[in-house]
């Protein structure tokens, strides 16, 4: 019994294994385009491997901190990093061996994760790097290949990122001493003495794509990628990169238009039928606030709006009323990422009345709704209550996966407390809406997890009291909505002695 026991426990804890591969998997890639599943489906599969040949043939879960680094490392190096190419992507070390250092500081961040070592990112220059076990060995991990820097490299990197940045950004760095201007590349680019979470360094792994499809002249493939990278977190840097791949879109594509801002609201003011200019104009708005919110100047994302107003023709009421509305979007993901949920859901909430078929606006108001609910820390019928009133607030909300998992949570343990409580009247019933918002809800990252929660619950009941067909019928029909769950499938092996 104590074995059964323990298998049952080993499968169950895998299970829980797994669903943290694959959150780490979604942050890295997300989207449910038919490629980008394919490739987690891929990536998922032979990470998986990765850890399994680590405990099995290197033994690592069984060994010092020293050697669990030494051991994973040499691995890594062994199977996955062999080649060095600027432009790949984290598939590339499982199908070729090849690798950049945004993707071995990746890779190697998950080992780390499953074998429990704690770890520091950080980019340094040009460079991502790990420092693993940073209150103990602080071992530094850099890619293979990785050299010591020639005196000068620093200093020349600094200063043409600089000089880009002046270009791109119509920053004025007149009159900067060296510290300020190191101080400048710090604020533009990344303080290479911050420590970066493994959130940051998944946009980072955009940003090394984006900075390969930018030298290989693919501009388009460069704003996509920094668009995902600026969805993690709001950078300078990308919006530098994203700026410069969108000047020479428009030297390629529209030579005859370029000008500063200045240029385009005097000849706005002299011509205020164009159609072309008060797009600009807002283009260029936008790359500057988003400049400044990332730098965390939101007093002066709202001094620029009031200075676009001012500049602009008579009869320009429905663009200002855009420019405003692109403004409370962006102070929305601002508010966002940065924690601030108060301003955040008065925002999104006031977006939501003036636009509530908004993608942007329903995901982000759903999001802090959702967190509103978890921050309250309820359970039991109230705070079902509570989930549902949401629900029935903004319907919109259904459809995004934190929320399945919260409403699916809420049900599958209501079934698993009323069967422990010995009441299977009740239980059943609990059970019947359980199942009914599987149908209702077929997402949510952690429905498997719910899903098993509350049909072992009832099997377990049902085999308590010696009920052994019932038992069996529960798993059965959690199979059906979890079909290659290895936890069911060893439980229906089991009952199947029954």
């Amino acid at each position: 019994m104590r074995f059964l026991f323990s298998v049952i426990l080993l499968a169950f804890c895998s299970s829980l294994f797994a669903n943290d591969l694959t959150a780490r998997l979604r942050l890295l890639l997300p989207g449910e385009e038919p490629g980008t599943v394919n490739t987690r489906q891929f990536l998922y599969q032979r990470v998986n491997q990765l850890l399994l040949t680590l405990e099995e043939e290197d033994k690592v879960d069984r060994k010092s901190v020293k050697k669990k680094i030494s051991r994973i490392e040499s691995r890594l190096r062994k199977d996955l990093f062999r080649t060095y190419n600027s432009n790949a992507d984290l598939a590339d070390a499982f199908r070729v061996g090849s690798y950049n250092d945004a993707t071995a500081a990746v890779l190697t961040a998950l080992a780390y994760e499953h074998f429990e070592l704690d770890y520091d990112g950080y980019v340094d220059h040009w460079e991502a790097y790990l420092i693993v076990d940073p209150e103990g060995r602080k071992e530094v991990i850099r890619r293979p290949g990785s050299r010591k820097r020639k005196e000068g490299e620093e200093a020349t990197f600094r200063k043409e990122y600089l000089s880009m940045v002046g270009t791109t950004m119509e920053v004025d760095f007149t009159g900067a001493d060296q510290a300020g201007m190191d101080k400048k590349f710090e604020e533009y680019f990344y303080d290479s003495s911050n420590k970066l979470s493994f959130g940051q360094l998944s946009a980072y792994l955009q940003f090394r794509r984006a900075q390969a499809a930018y030298t290989a002249e693919d501009y388009d493939e460069a704003i996509v990628r920094l668009e995902k990278a600026l969805k993690r977190e709001e950078r300078p840097a990308f919006l530098v990169l994203k700026r410069a791949a969108e000047l020479q879109i428009a030297a390629r594509d529209r030579p005859e238009v370029e000008g500063d801002i200045n240029e385009f609201f005097q000849l706005w003011a002299e011509n205020p039928a164009n159609r072309y200019l008060p797009a600009a104009i807002l283009q260029h708005f936008d790359e500057q606030q988003r400049l400044l919110l990332a730098q965390g100047r939101e007093d002066l994302a709202t001094k620029l709006l009031g200075d676009y107003l001012s500049r602009s023709p008579a009869g320009s009421g429905e663009w200002a009323t855009e420019l405003g509305r692109l403004q409370q979007l962006r102070l929305l993901t601002h508010f966002h990422q940065r924690g601030r949920i108060d301003r955040a859901k008065t925002i999104a909430d006031e977006l939501y009345a003036e636009t509530p078929d908004n993608e942007t606006v329903r995901y982000v108001l759903g999001e802090l709704v959702i967190d509103g609910l978890r921050r309250a820390g309820g359970s039991g019928a109230v705070f079902t209550e509570q989930v549902e009133a949401a629900a029935e607030k903004y319907p919109f909300i259904r459809t995004q996966d934190r929320f399945a998992d919260l409403l699916l949570r809420e049900l599958a343990w209501k079934v698993r407390d009323l069967y422990a409580e010995d009441r299977p009247d009740l239980a059943s019933l609990a059970l019947e809406r359980f199942r009914q918002s599987l149908v209702d809800i077929p997402i949510g990252r952690e429905r498997n997890l719910w899903t098993l929660t509350a049909f072992v619950a009832a099997s377990n009941y049902h085999f308590r009291v010696e009920d052994y067909r019932s038992a069996r019928q529960y798993i059965d029909e959690a199979l059906s909505y979890s079909p290659e769950d290895p936890y069911l499938t060893h439980r229906r092996f089991v009952l199947g002695r029954y």
